[in-house]
């Protein structure tokens, strides 16, 4: 047991490693593209439209997409570990994370062609019954 133990550590040792190799910090590289990318575009603003300088913040922009990308993937990867952590046995967690799925899930409002806004669960039923009898 010592000894697995042991091997599980060297492996977190050598996965941080390579972590910080590979992708550093997301934020603080993030927030490194976005000043350069700032500075660029006021140097343009005062100075006037340079083709190089256009070329240098699509390149910078195109690196902040793949970092916002990377962040997304850091956070939906951190919600996961989350969920096994607090969402095996019923706790506040999971209770939370189901009652905002059923709020983003529920209609609460609804738009008539006329323009009329409806809000009760009837109306709402009755605008939708009929819309979907004219089309079927």
């Amino acid at each position: 047991m010592f000894m697995l133990h042991k091997r599980l550590k060297h492996i977190k040792m050598r996965l941080k490693e390579w972590n910080k190799k590979y992708f550093g910090n997301i934020f603080a590289e993030k927030k490194s593209v976005e000043n350069k990318m700032q500075k660029i575009n006021q140097a343009m603003i005062t100075k006037g439209f340079d083709r190089d300088k256009n070329n240098l913040v699509e390149k910078h922009h195109q690196e902040w997409k793949n970092l916002c990308k990377q962040e997304e993937i850091f956070w939906r990867q951190k919600s996961r570990v989350q969920w096994l952590k607090e969402g095996e046995c019923n706790t506040r967690f999971l209770h939370r994370a189901t009652m905002v799925n059923r709020s983003h899930n529920k209609i609460a409002l609804i738009k008539k062609e006329d323009g009329q806004l409806l809000q009760s669960h009837e109306d709402i039923e009755v605008v939708l019954v009929q819309h979907f009898r004219e089309i079927a």
